[in-house]
């Protein structure tokens, strides 16, 4: 297998550490009177000493390209009068014992003729602007406009601009020495026509006429084009960052929850020395919830870099105050029973004059202590989960030629929801970095709708299953290559005990224990060879009598729905469907049963049984050195008033008699709890704890009993 490009050199333990960051945004705005008005860099540095913060994130230049800081290569905000406004902070920050992140944005306000042009906008107009009034327009990069709070401007990333981010970002890193740096919103969502892309975009295409069908029909080129000119400029940043000892913590947000269009793959990787993740419910995606930075700090251990999780400290509506304790607390909850390392708010902080709302200082402190909590219990701690659960990144980039969907990703989230909501602790785990040792530890392999995949990673899981182990395959899982190319059969159709003949969407059925069951979505036509548990059920071809997905089911059709299969000492269950991207989109508790059904078909037991609400979540790590086992329970029970724009989490329902069993670590184990009381008893080979009552995190500690040994 070739090697994988997802590890790389460890770094600082500080960075790989339970511990705080205050991303301390400062915004200002190019005309604006008040900005910096309430400078002083004391009264600041007390200000986020007192949060408790072990790390702090200063802007060195803003989302404007202005400069907090007397720049060689960019005009300075001029309501600074020349002070060094990062060289102020750093000082004063660094002798309170703080590690120190600068931060640069990719955003820009000087240079409109860089900006990325939409293929399906392309204009011979040149883009003006109203200069700021202090603007130097005789200057190269003196051309600074007006643009009102909310005016962000993306250059292209082959623009000029790529030359400047690199040239600031060696100007700070030998100016100021930081421990880390940080650039942000290095993001393109948009197919980009601009004059610096349509070269290449006229060869992949083969045609000076550019429309964005033209690009999706040349996606597999396209896509790649564009994610190694993306990774090269990241590359480009962090070799200056190395030459100069300082870590690379640049925002790769959170890949589970934007398409590869948008520029963050694989390729970034070996240049990211901790990965950086902004999440946030005002995601606004249809596939973010509660469970999203639980996910991401999963996918960030995949991956094998230290998780660092910003959450966005306002609302989108009112930006300069604070989340509710209870949102602090779910998010917070959330990196502890994951494993998380780095947490801290984000977002629009300070207000422009440099003063800070109390109540959002006030906030800040009190989830970073509910976080810094029992932090003894992430040293040297190892996931104990029993279940893998594959994310791939080539069904990310190639699975289909839109910039802008993530069908994979709904598959894949649905997956993880269940999984989660049923209290079954599970890894995800890389399709590309796959290895027999790896795939040992794991009693079942999730594979969601896993479409592309390498014939190699393939031939991981065949020795797998064939050695013992247990897949449950969805849809199209191996039916097209790593880069995109559609084979003819499953390239583990012996491993599934299928064939696929063809696929068909829309509305369908599925054969039930009482009555047929509905279903929607990619149905995959396969001939079995092992033992079909259901078969899919036609519909009436009139379709549904009230407009909505109401299949009317009529009798069985010979197409399987679900097949077990026999393969060497191990077994496979392969679903026809893409079940976890409808239980994604609708939650249907008949889909989410089966869901669950199909994984208990093949579990030899569960590794936990837990007797609470589907809103709890459950994870199991280890501490070997110690030893310990620790059972974590982060409780995201809130009212219906779930959270959107318009409404915030102001409480978590406590739950009572959270009961939780497993077999028993430890000779004669010694039981204890965090954050809760418990109680506990010892059955044959099965440890039964009970905690009285959960409020928003709590964790149970088991240990060998000293007394006995």
């Amino acid at each position: 297998m070739p090697v994988s490009h997802t590890r790389g050199k460890p770094g600082p333990a500080w960075a790989d550490t339970r511990s705080r960051v205050y991303w301390y945004d400062q915004y200002a705005v190019n005309e604006q009177e008040t900005a910096f008005s309430a400078y002083d860099p004391d009264r600041i540095t007390e200000e986020l000493v007192s949060t408790g913060a072990d790390i702090v994130t200063l802007y060195a230049t803003n989302q404007f390209g202005i400069a907090y800081y007397p720049s060689r290569i960019w005009p300075q905000h001029p309501n600074l009068k020349g002070r060094d406004y990062v060289g102020d902070l750093t000082a004063r920050l660094r002798a309170r014992g703080r590690k120190i992140v600068l931060y640069s944005n990719w955003l820009d306000s000087k240079h409109p003729e860089w900006n990325v042009v939409p293929i399906d906008q392309q204009t011979d107009e040149k883009p003006s602007c109203r200069l700021a009034s202090w603007a130097d327009a005789a200057s190269p990069n003196g051309r600074v406009q007006a643009l009102p709070g909310g005016g962000w401007q993306t250059p292209c990333f082959n623009s000029p601009r790529r030359e400047q981010a690199v040239a600031v970002a060696r100007e700070i890193a030998e100016r100021y020495h930081p421990d880390a740096f940080h650039l942000d919103m290095f993001f393109q969502t948009a197919i980009c026509a601009c004059e610096y892309c349509r070269p290449a975009l006229e060869q992949i295409c083969g045609t000076r006429d550019l429309t964005r069908e033209a690009v999706l029909a040349h996606w597999r080129d396209y896509i790649d084009w564009r994610c190694s000119r993306s990774a090269s400029l990241v590359a480009e940043v962090t070799r200056v960052l190395r030459e100069h000892g300082v870590l690379a913590a640049h925002n790769a947000l959170a890949p589970l929850y934007m398409p590869a269009h948008w520029g963050v793959t694989e390729q970034w990787l070996p240049w990211l020395d901790v990965f950086v993740s902004e999440c946030f419910d005002a995601f606004l995606i249809g596939w973010s919830d509660l469970n999203t930075a639980s996910l991401t700090v999963r996918w960030q251990h995949a991956v094998g870099k230290p998780s660092w999780i910003l959450r966005t400290s306002a609302q989108p509506h009112f930006a300069h105050w604070t989340l509710t304790d209870a949102q602090w607390q779910l998010y917070a909850a959330a990196c502890k029973a994951n494993g998380g390392k780095v947490f801290g708010p984000c977002g629009v902080g300070a207000r422009p004059d440099t003063t800070s709302s109390q109540h959002l200082l006030d906030g800040v402190k009190a989830s970073f202590d509910f976080y810094m909590e029992d932090a003894d219990l992430d040293t040297g701690a190892e996931s104990a989960a029993r279940v893998g659960l594959v994310f791939s990144w080539a069904t990310r980039k190639y699975f289909e030629a839109d910039p802008y969907a993530a069908l994979w990703a709904e598959a894949f989230v649905g997956w993880a929801r269940m999984l989660i909501e049923e209290h079954l602790p599970f890894d995800i785990v890389v399709a590309e970095d796959l290895t027999a040792e790896g795939l040992a530890r794991y009693d079942l392999l999730v594979m969601p709708n896993t479409a592309n995949l390498r014939t190699d990673c393939c031939e991981v899981i065949r020795a797998y299953v064939r050695d013992g182990g247990r897949i449950l395959a969805t849809g199209e899982s191996s039916l097209r290559g790593d880069a995109g190319e559609a084979r003819a059969d499953f390239e583990l159709a012996g491993v599934l005990g299928v064939s696929w003949k063809g696929s068909e969407q829309g509305c369908f059925a599925i054969e039930g224990a009482v009555e047929p069951e509905p279903a929607k979505g990619s149905l995959q036509h396969v001939t079995a060879s092992g033992e079909v548990l259901a078969r899919i059920v036609a519909v009436d071809p009139a379709g549904s009598v009230s407009r909505l997905e109401d299949p009317m089911p009529l009798g069985p059709t010979p197409w399987p729905a679900f097949t077990r299969h026999s393969f060497g000492a191990g077994q496979s269950l392969y679903a026809a469907f893409d079940i976890g991207k409808y239980y994604q989109r609708h939650g249907d508790e008949h889909i989410g049963a089966r869901m669950a059904a199909l994984v208990d078909a093949l579990l030899p037991e569960r590794q936990i049984t837990v007797t609470a609400p589907r809103t709890v979540e459950v994870t199991v790590w280890r501490q070997p050195a110690l030893p310990r086992t620790v059972v974590h329970l982060a409780n995201r029970s809130v009212p219906w008033t779930l959270p959107t724009d318009q409404r915030q989490i102001s409480e978590i329902l406590p739950v009572h008699d959270v009961a939780v069993t497993l077999r028993v670590p430890y000779p004669d184990p010694k039981v204890s709890a965090r954050g809760a009381k418990v109680r506990a008893r010892t059955e044959k080979d099965r440890l039964t704890a009970t905690i009285s009552v959960l409020h928003a995190y709590a964790a149970i500690v088991i240990e060998p009993n000293r007394n006995s040994v």
